[in-house]
Order: C-alpha cells, then sequence, then structure tokens
C-alpha cells in the first residue's frame, strides 16, 4: 500500500534579489506551512575588488582594428599515470565562506567547494538537459506540473541515515518553514506542494511548468541533509559544520567561517554522477582543505611558494607565471549565466535615444581595449548569454563593432553636435555624461581598468564623456532608487541564463530586482516568460534566440568579456574538473597527487 505524506506551499514574488548573492526577507509567515515568503534563487556574480592591472596609454586603446577573441574552451583534465589515492589538497581560494549549509550559502563562488560534501538529486549537462543522480530517475508529466523524482537505493548520509522519500520530505519542509532561511529559493517560487508516493518516490506539483524547478534539484540549493542534521538548532544550522551530514565524497571535518575549510574522504561513497565518475566511487584523496587569501597577489605567491597545490582565481597579471612553466598547470573555464555587460538606462537621457546607444556600442573598439587589459587571460563576451551551455547565439553583435563615422554621425542625427573646451558634445547646454556607477566590493578582474580605457576611448572617438564610479555600497543603493546613473555594470554566474535574464530585464519588480537598464518593454518580459516556463529545451532555445536579438537590436546591452574560472595547479595535481554545465571545477571528487 502505498503511503502518501504531503507539504504544501504557498510563493509569493520572486526567485532573485540584488546582488552579489540576492536575498529579501521572509514576509508574512504563519504559524503552518502556507506561510507566505519571499523568495529568491539566483545568483547575481559581481566580485570583490582585487588586483587590478596598470593601464598604460589608455587613451590609444579603441583606435585600430582587430580580430575579435574567441571563446578558450575548458582545458581537458590531466592524465599522466594511473590515480593513486592518498594525500592532502591545499586549496587556495579568494571567497570567504561565510556558512557551509548549502540551504543557506548563495555565494556563487562557494558552489565548487561544497559541491564535495553535498550531492544533488538530478545532474544538469551543459546541453541544459538533466540526467540521474541521487534520484536514479525523474518524471515531467501534466505538461510540467507534476515532476516525480525515483531515488536511488542504498544511499545513505554521512552520519548513518538512510537517503529516502520521508528525507526528501523532511528537507523539503525544512526548507519551507519559517526563520529557517532568510530567503526561499526562486526555483520553487511556483511549487504549490510535493508528497511522498512509497519509500523511494516523491512528487511534486507546480502551479505552472518552471525550468528553474529542475534547475534547483540540480543545485546545492536543494542538496539534501539528514533528518538528524535538521533537528539541529537553528544556530548550528546557520553557519554549519561537522555537524551537518549530507551525501558526498568528502564530510566536512571542521570549518572557520571566512577562513578555512577541511573536507575528509568518505570511504564508502558511490554516488557521483556517471558523466563523472566513469566508475569511480570513493575520492582518491584524503583529505582536501580550502583556505581563504583575499588577494590575488597572496593566491599566487601560496601556489608558488608550495604553500597549497591549487589556487583559484588566478589574476590576469600572474597568468603567464603559470602558463608558461612546466612546474604548473594553468586552465581556464568559461562559465554559464550572463557575460559581464553594460545595461543601459533608457528611462532617462541620453540614453532613451536609440541613436545614442548605438554611438556608444560603436564608439570605441573593444577587442583591442580586451586585448590591452587581458592580454588573452579572459575573451570578448560574443553574445548576451554565455558562450557555454546551449542558448548563445554568437551572430548578432555584429552591429555593435565600432564604426566612428557611423557613430558620430549618429551622435550629429540626435542634437548633441557642439562641442565643449574638452572635446566633450553637449546639447541644450548639457554635456553627454553617462555615468556607470558600481558598488566597491563587486569591482575586480580589473573591470575598473576596462571602464576607464573605454571611456578614453568614447571621449577621444566620440566625445562621450563615459564615467566608471565606485561607490560603497550604501551609495550606490541609494543612487540606483534615485535613478542617479546611466550605466549598470554586471554578470550573472550559473548554469542556466533564466534566473540572470528575470534579474536583470525583466519589468515586474518582484522578478526584475536589479533590471536597471528599465527596458519595460513586454515583448522582453514575454520571451522571458516564453524561457523560463516550459521545460521543453527546444522552446527555451528559440524564446532566447529572439530575446537575444531584441535586446541587441535595441542596443540595450553592450556585452564586454566572457566571465570564467582561472585556475592554477602544481604538477603534481591531476584530474583538476571541470563541471561541463556552470563551467566551475567539480569539487575536488576526480583530483589526485602523483606521489
Amino acid at each position: 500500500m502505498t503511503t502518501r505524506r504531503r507539504g504544501r506551499i504557498r510563493w509569493l514574488c520572486t526567485h532573485a534579489n540584488r546582488r552579489p548573492y540576492p536575498t529579501h526577507p521572509i514576509q508574512g509567515a504563519s504559524r503552518h506551512m502556507t506561510s507566505t515568503h519571499r523568495l529568491t534563487t539566483s545568483r547575481v556574480r559581481r566580485w570583490p575588488a582585487a588586483g587590478a592591472l596598470i593601464l598604460a596609454s589608455a587613451i590609444a586603446l579603441g583606435l585600430g582594428g582587430c580580430a575579435s577573441a574567441t571563446q578558450s574552451p575548458a582545458a581537458a583534465p590531466a592524465a599522466a599515470g594511473t590515480p593513486t589515492d592518498g594525500g592532502t589538497l591545499y586549496w587556495a581560494i579568494e571567497t570567504k565562506l561565510q556558512t557551509v549549509n548549502p540551504h543557506r550559502n548563495g555565494q556563487d563562488k562557494a558552489s565548487p567547494i561544497l559541491r564535495n560534501a553535498f550531492d544533488s538529486y538530478l545532474y544538469r549537462t551543459e546541453a541544459g538537459e538533466y540526467q540521474p543522480w541521487l534520484a536514479k530517475a525523474y518524471e515531467v508529466t501534466d505538461g510540467g506540473r507534476t515532476v516525480t523524482l525515483t531515488l536511488r537505493d542504498g544511499i545513505t548520509f554521512s552520519d548513518g541515515q538512510p537517503f529516502d522519500a520521508d528525507a526528501v520530505v523532511a528537507n523539503f519542509d525544512k526548507i519551507s518553514s519559517k526563520g529557517y532561511l532568510t530567503s526561499i529559493p526562486g526555483g520553487l517560487r511556483f511549487v504549490t506542494g510535493y508528497a511522498k508516493e512509497g519509500s523511494d518516490k516523491v512528487a511534486f506539483t507546480l502551479s505552472k511548468p518552471d525550468s528553474l524547478f529542475l534547475l534547483y534539484l540540480s543545485s546545492q540549493s536543494s542538496s539534501p541533509l539528514s533528518p538528524a542534521t535538521l533537528a539541529k538548532p537553528q544556530t548550528t544550522l546557520e553557519s554549519g559544520g561537522p555537524e551537518l551530514a549530507g551525501i558526498g565524497p568528502f564530510t566536512i571535518e571542521s570549518f572557520t567561517p571566512n577562513t578555512e575549510l577541511a573536507l575528509a574522504k568518505r570511504a564508502d561513497y558511490a554516488w557521483a554522477p556517471e558523466a563523472i565518475a566513469n566508475g569511480q566511487t570513493a575520492a582518491h584523496l584524503d583529505k582536501v582543505v580550502y583556505r581563504t587569501f583575499g588577494e590575488g597577489a597572496t593566491r599566487t605567491g601560496a601556489l608558488q611558494q608550495g604553500q597549497v597545490q591549487v589556487a583559484s582565481d588566478i589574476q590576469p597579471l600572474d597568468v603567464p607565471v603559470f602558463a608558461d612553466s612546466a612546474d604548473f598547470s594553468y586552465q581556464r573555464s568559461v562559465v554559464g549565466g550572463l557575460p559581464y555587460s553594460l545595461y543601459l538606462n533608457v528611462s532617462k537621457a541620453p540614453f532613451d535615444d536609440i541613436r545614442v546607444r548605438q554611438a556608444f556600442a560603436k564608439g570605441f573598439d573593444l577587442p583591442a581595449i580586451i586585448k590591452s587589459i587581458y592580454n588573452g587571460a579572459f575573451d570578448q563576451a560574443q553574445a548576451p548569454i554565455s558562450v557555454r551551455g546551449p542558448f548563445a547565439d554568437t551572430s548578432l553583435l555584429g552591429d555593435h563593432a565600432v564604426e566612428l563615422d557611423a557613430a558620430n554621425k549618429l551622435l550629429d542625427e540626435a542634437g548633441w553636435t557642439e562641442r565643449n573646451a574638452e572635446g566633450i558634445r553637449t546639447k541644450d547646454g548639457r554635456t553627454l555624461t553617462v555615468r556607470a556607477v558600481s558598488g566597491a566590493p563587486f569591482v575586480r578582474e580589473s573591470r575598473d581598468q576596462l571602464n576607464i580605457a573605454i571611456g578614453a576611448a568614447l571621449k577621444q572617438n566620440v566625445g562621450i564623456d563615459y564615467q566608471f564610479q565606485i561607490e560603497d555600497l550604501g551609495t550606490e543603493e541609494e543612487r540606483a532608487k534615485a535613478n542617479d546613473y546611466e550605466v549598470f555594470d554586471n554578470s550573472y554566474g550559473g548554469a542556466d541564463p533564466a534566473s540572470g535574464l528575470d534579474l536583470l530585464y525583466h519589468s515586474d519588480p518582484t522578478r526584475g530586482f536589479i533590471a536597471r537598464g528599465k527596458f519595460n518593454n513586454k515583448e522582453l518580459d514575454g520571451l522571458i516568460d516564453k524561457g523560463r516556463f516550459t521545460t521543453e529545451l527546444s522552446v527555451r532555445k528559440t524564446a532566447y534566440t529572439e530575446l537575444q536579438k531584441l535586446v541587441t537590436t535595441n542596443f540595450y546591452v553592450v556585452p564586454l568579456y566572457q566571465t570564467q574560472d582561472n585556475l592554477a595547479a602544481t604538477a603534481k595535481v591531476h584530474d583538476l574538473t571541470i563541471d561541463a554545465a556552470t563551467g566551475q571545477p567539480f569539487g575536488a571528487y576526480k583530483i589526485w597527487l602523483q606521489q
């Protein structure tokens, strides 16, 4: 006889908030499961400042022609001999881990770290499809409104408790309970209930099809914790540590927030997705220790001096140190989501005039500037959506290429015909000044120098005064609310662009929390909805192709460079594996050390 245990959720508002790891307080929660919540899930990829390159001859940039940069595919994992077990790997990271509870940590850079200890129900491929993981099968029925997971047999949490339907229901009960999270994952926004259907099966009911729900099931945000863990005090669950029992190739041995995370091998582990495992069961390493070094130069020095064997977030200036040495390996991997771009505020002058937007995009030679700033370490963006994954249309940015004569003609036609003593165009006593306002913690990867170079080129080439203004977070937020800016710079990292498109383009304020371009385009909103509210990949591809054409022909966005992960390791580190869906490392599961 099939037993049924039900949970019911009533959700309000949206799946995402603002940068860097969107959250919004739970509102109006009742004492029962029918609590009303604010929702969030997506992570907007903006990073703290570190290691900017010194720019030389910025004014000269943007004048000469240069071939467009191309995507550099992720380096293949090193293979030298037969993998050996044992050893401790030390890994330098920039990320300050505030919590290791996967339900509570929304930091994008935390995902590949937490992956070591927390598996997911489904595995997402780069093609945007889903494969079994902790669930041996999943079924989408009722036009996408019902998703049923059938769980794998024989899996246990690291504390020995069984992984079964009761454990899954307990996790969703906890995730949706009042006070556990400060925000509810946006992938659950349209989930109205869930039910146990036997010991190995759980069915979820949605009010409408939502591609973000399947994405949620493949992320760490939904990774199951043991029922015993879920029963621990809230203070324990907030930061996490060895008290957290999950399912993964490693367990948490110790955790010092913002400083260090130590993981120990789980000897009986055997449940990695087949696309990653290739027959492997337990991890090769005995232990992994992640240590936080905030400055890029410090991570580089730690790797050079043998204090660590792997370092993440290698700064562009340091790439030759590792790429050109036989003692180290270097690989870069394009990440999914949306590339680093400039979103033009069309709600006010001067960008309410498409001619000015066109002139802005055509007024500087982006390939030349990217080459000068990054020297091959980063690639020019090829589309408004990341080239990792199935959705980018790389045929649309031709009209954004530098055309100085056309740009100057467009500005003349728009009435910006006079110039002041500094060469800046004027109209009716106003200068053609446009300002990007960026929060200081999110300026890194030489983004300040990149924008300064763009500003220098625009001033010389077409007479636009483009200013990149860095503010503290409070001031940046106040200026955003006051509409006191003309440009918003941003990137979004994730396996799927749906959340980023909601955040940055949608006119619904409960979804477009940082849609600071203020596009208010109903056709655009419709394409965002069409791409999200379906589980049909072909429908999503069509919608996102049309969307990219709309935002490029309207010059709403100027994509600059493709975000990526930069990793370096000693020559003794092998099989540092990249997750094809996200472009981030798949933890340390496959890594082995040459003895």
